[in-house]
């Protein structure tokens, strides 16, 4: 059958799987260079100066890079480690290393070197040439959080966890979380769609400075919702607080609008009267270890009606509590889109207080789905119980970072301390190997690129007198528990 034959208009607008055909088809004389072209569409010039000169590889187009292969290579797996460690640099900060890097080295360049940057067309055709890192707005997250969520706490959870489910055999219906959030009078209203040059972008917010309020939601593996709490920060309470609220919802006052030992007693009573624990089927219950939760009264009320408390590692809220993984995230942004809706089809009408239970309601109802409650306890590997479902990667920060009185030191962490006392720049390098193959070409160049944006040094252990002990996971409601708690 007569072969179609594809025109070419562009430059370099042709595969090289069609090449490849071309070149094969010539080869064994199937048909000449130039019917070859044709049926291809390819150039006749290209097809013939690749076979001239044996090139079958994938050519780029236009000016060639600053930086070879293997030097972009060797600085996107250093970018990378940088942002598993939380010290990302941003656009403005590898414009200024490549900048340094190239004039260190002799390279030739065409930076500007009056603001001793590389160009801003360097960066994103470095960014489309190496597809694997991108502009990713970060998370905040304390010093705290990172050394914290380390594979010692983590797993000593899981052992707890595992302890109470083979001994009570939980049911996913019977397997809760709580945590606190909160919610305010002035809205983030977000992105507007403005006219194109217009310096300033202004949109109505109900105050200068909001009031928050606290809600505490609660929610099972199996998908169903406790009915919230509202705090107020108010000496008395109002029913019209409650105007319009979540059916079933509690509403509650305190001075600063916080949750307190009180106000978590009177949430426990709130949650027994919807979970109805028994002694045939007793509940565990998932939470953080504030100060609120963890005290005398609290434990006798659980030890009597049947909850089991579990309280998660210090500081991994952002990485375990389920609350906060799955559910608040979308819950604020559905808030947001109420009150911003509230805000723009009342002309001059602000937030109150009074208005924040019919508000949240809207969002609630949206957003608390069973989904919501499966998918966050998988997603935590809390239920079905998935000990692994962090990685090494996960802990990679941690174990980097970690001292000797942490007792969370990786083995190439300790092989590390063990060849000098000040890790120098090749061993501090070397805990990368965990996560990436190294590419360096150090060798080739009198100044490493990771040189000139170093990874962090680990911490030199120091003695720090502690208030208290440290805490861990633990099981609240257990027996020894309690001596410590009389103690307090």
């Amino acid at each position: 059958m007569p072969r179609k034959y594809v025109r070419v208009t562009n430059r370099g607008d042709w595969s090289h799987e069609n090449l490849l055909n071309a070149i094969s088809a010539i080869s064994n004389k199937e048909m000449s260079i130039r019917k070859a072209s044709k049926a291809y569409g390819i150039p006749f010039s290209t097809v013939q100066e690749r076979i001239k000169k044996g090139q079958t590889q994938i050519l780029n187009l236009g000016r060639k890079p600053v930086f070879c292969i293997v030097v972009e290579n060797d600085m996107t797996e250093h970018i990378k480690d940088l942002a598993k460690l939380f010290y990302g640099i941003t656009p403005l900060q590898l414009r200024s290393a490549a900048f340094t890097f190239a004039e260190d080295n002799k390279l030739e360049h065409n930076f500007n070197s009056s603001l001793k940057l590389a160009g801003i067309d360097w960066f994103y055709n470095f960014i489309r040439r190496n597809p694997s890192i991108t502009i990713r707005k970060p998370e905040a997250t304390s010093i705290s959080r990172i050394t914290a969520f380390n594979k010692t706490e983590v797993s000593l959870f899981f052992e707890n966890l595992e302890m109470l489910m083979e001994k009570y055999s939980f049911v996913p219906s019977r397997i809760f979380n709580m945590d606190e959030t909160g919610i305010s009078t002035v809205q983030d209203p977000g992105r507007i769609i403005a006219p194109k040059g217009q310096k300033r972008v202004g949109s109505v917010t109900s105050w200068e400075r909001g009031k928050n309020v606290t809600v505490i939601c609660s929610m099972s593996a199996s998908g169903t919702f406790v009915p919230p709490i509202f705090i107020f920060p108010r000496k008395r309470m109002c029913h019209q607080l409650q105007r319009n609220g979540p059916l079933g919802a509690v509403y509650q006052c305190t001075k600063n609008g916080w949750s307190n030992e009180d106000i978590f007693l009177v949430w426990l009573q709130h949650f027994v009267n919807h979970t109805k624990p028994s002694t045939a089927e007793p509940v565990l219950l998932i939470l953080d270890n504030h100060g609120s939760h963890i005290n005398l009264p609290a434990y006798d009320f659980c030890k009597k009606n049947n909850i089991i408390m579990l309280s998660l590692p210090p500081h991994t809220s952002h990485r375990m509590q389920l609350l906060d993984v799955t559910f608040f995230g979308p819950l604020k942004q559905a808030f947001k889109r109420e009150c911003d809706l509230f805000m723009k089809s009342n002309s001059l009408v602000k937030i109150t207080p009074y208005d924040l239970a019919e508000l949240f309601n809207k969002a609630y109802s949206i957003v608390a789905t069973i989904q919501k409650g499966v998918s966050g306890f998988s997603s935590t590997g809390i239920y079905p119980m998935n000990p692994n479902i962090f990685t090494e990667e996960d802990f990679f920060a941690a174990n980097t970072f970690a001292t000797d009185d942490t007792n969370t030191l990786s083995p190439v962490v300790i092989e590390m301390n063990s060849t000098s006392e000040e890790p120098s720049s090749n061993s501090t390098n070397n805990v990368l190997k965990n996560s990436v193959p190294s590419t360096s070409t150090s060798s080739e160049y009198l100044v490493t690129f990771k040189s000139i944006t170093p990874i962090p040094k680990k911490p030199s252990p120091k003695v720090v007198r502690r208030r208290s002990a440290k805490q861990h996971s633990t099981v609240i409601t257990s027996t020894p528990m309690k001596t410590i708690l009389e103690l307090k």
